[in-house]
């Protein structure tokens, strides 16, 4: 009979501490990380309901100019929370009726406040003329709202009369 020649093999792998301080470092990290992601996402938000918001009164703007006409911009259901939607009168009946829908935009993603006020009143509509003003003299200022915990999202959106837009961040002092 031959004689066995044995070899040593090394077995490879992971101590228990090892591993046990490898998920420690990888739990602080995501404990750390998670937060900061949620913000991120929620800041995400409130940049796409600005943008989105800005942008269709840029675009009722452009559409009244362009069709030489007024162009109405107006709050689903009476609450700008719930979007809104621009439109032009054709009959002139002062109601909004099929075929007259221009563009139409969904509720806020980010589920934050949307006031719209003139002179301190709220609205639930206003209107651009074929020269792009705004129909009537006061201007138009849009409140959006998250949370206290969150001032520093908040914008105010100012209207002119003169259909000039500008976009403010919300003082939080």
């Amino acid at each position: 009979m031959g004689q066995f020649v044995g070899r040593r093999i090394a077995i490879q792998g992971f101590s228990l501490i090892e591993l046990l301080t490898t998920m420690a470092v990888i739990g602080v990290l995501f404990g750390i990380a998670v937060p900061n992601f949620s913000s991120f996402i929620e800041s995400s938000r409130a940049r796409a309901d600005i943008q989105s918001l800005s942008q269709s009164f840029v675009t009722a703007k452009s559409e009244a100019v362009a069709r030489s006409a007024v162009v109405i911009v107006s709050a689903t259901g009476g609450n700008w929370k719930n979007g809104w939607r621009s439109w032009v009168d054709l009959d002139a009946d002062g109601n909004l009726d099929d075929g007259e829908v221009l563009s139409t935009v969904k509720a806020l993603k980010s589920g934050a406040a949307l006031t719209v006020s003139r002179s301190g009143s709220g609205v639930s509509t206003f209107s651009f003329d074929a020269n792009g003003f705004l129909v009537g003299t006061l201007p138009v200022s849009i409140s959006y709202r998250t949370s206290p915990e969150y001032c520093a999202r908040d914008r105010d959106v100012q209207i002119s009369a003169s259909g000039q837009m500008r976009i403010v961040e919300r003082d939080c002092s």
